[in-house]
């Protein structure tokens, strides 16, 4: 004959399961250049550490990369005559830096041109030039002009000796002193990356210097507040909602914070998509206060509250409740002397295999009783 207690508790419905802080904004910095083999010949920040605008970040084949604010990816080559939102961004990231321009707004003229070369000066590098050709029109918004024979975009390596520049590489490499008159300084997009915010943290570095590297990201950086991602089952995600409290969990670092489910997925993800470590419907709950950018990529255990009762109630194990003859609710309580008394009941909230339940009038019911469960009644 099995028994348990009756107690009076404050009953809480949860969900737990796992997931990960992912960083608010992710930006992914590139090699690229018009060579087979790429080298990284400096690597000026780690993992950890925080960058901020205008800052050195890497060397690709001796060319800087380097990081500017704004919220636009570079996504052309931007030289004198250019226009458009992107060289109104350019403008206005330099001047934070203190680099006066006096060009109309979203216009890369003779000021725009010089503030790109003191910058690079104090950067320590020679800037990028272009050795124009004659008549060349102005480059219009949209994809940068292309590189490679014919183009008049050569590009080569300091102290790498002359090498021809491949089609769409944009890595531009500094002139030698003395540039004819037609050459321009320009901004080529594999030398800058965009952050919208006054600092970001390195999440991850792919590379060593030395090392031969493929056309891709070298570094992340994060910026924004994290928040956590997970997956659910089918029957869970059916009960969780948008707004519903969560405890964020984390061993290592240590750290216990409450959040609060932002987006539940209508659809679930399949194992093997692209940024999906499982299958399940995907969750996002963002910190009531903003998670520290130290926990991005850090798995975190969440719990999720559904329900909870308001004050304690009497609760008894799922497994004492059994059904009366007329289908009603009843336990069936263990009294002096090893009689049975069945009490009729009301169920309400279960959590954690126990169940509020309230005696039906004239039934008697207390803490400390003890119920019988299991199959031997």
């Amino acid at each position: 004959m099995l028994t348990a207690t009756v107690r009076r508790q404050v009953l809480r419905s949860t969900i737990v399961f796992r997931g990960r802080v992912t960083a608010g904004k992710s930006v992914a910095v590139s090699a690229t250049a018009p060579y087979a083999a790429i080298i990284v010949t400096k690597l000026a920040v780690r993992a950890g550490r925080r960058v901020r605008p205008g800052q050195l970040l890497a060397e690709i084949d001796g060319r800087p990369i380097f990081v500017l604010r704004g919220t636009l990816p570079a996504y052309r080559d931007l030289h004198e005559g250019d226009t458009g939102p992107d060289v109104a961004q350019l403008q206005r990231a330099l001047e934070r830096l203190g680099y006066a321009d006096f060009d109309a707004p979203g216009r890369f003229g003779e000021s725009t041109e010089l503030a790109v070369t003191l910058f690079y000066q104090h950067l320590g590098y020679a800037a990028p030039a272009d050795r124009g050709e004659p008549g060349r029109p102005p480059a219009r918004p949209g994809p940068g002009p292309p590189t490679g024979p014919g183009s008049g975009r050569a590009t080569a390596g300091p102290g790498s000796g002359p090498r021809p520049a491949g089609p769409g590489s944009g890595r531009a490499v500094a002139e030698p002193a003395g540039l004819p008159q037609s050459a321009e300084v320009y901004l080529p997009m594999s030398e800058v990356s965009y952050i919208p915010a006054r600092s970001a943290l390195v999440v991850s570095v792919n590379a060593r210097v030395g090392q031969t590297v493929p056309a891709g990201p070298v570094l992340r950086l994060a910026t924004g507040e994290p928040s956590v991602t997970g997956r659910l089952g089918r029957y869970q995600a059916r009960l969780v909602r948008a707004g519903m409290t969560a405890r964020i969990s984390s061993a290592s670092p240590p750290v216990s914070r409450y959040g609060v489910v932002t987006s539940v997925g209508s659809y679930p993800v399949r194992r093997g998509q692209v940024g999906t470590a499982g299958g399940g419907y995907p969750v996002v709950i963002a910190g009531l206060r903003p998670l520290p950018q130290r926990l991005i990529g850090t798995p975190v255990l969440l719990t999720l509250l559904l329900a909870a009762t308001s004050r304690p109630v009497l609760a008894v194990p799922v497994a004492a409740i059994t059904a009366a003859s007329n289908g009603a609710a009843e336990v069936i309580k263990l009294a002096s002397g090893g009689r049975r008394i069945a009490v009729r009941i009301s169920t309400g909230i279960s959590a954690g295999g126990l169940v509020a339940v309230r005696p039906a009038p004239h039934g008697k019911l207390a803490p400390e009783d003890r119920v019988l469960i299991g199959l031997h009644r």
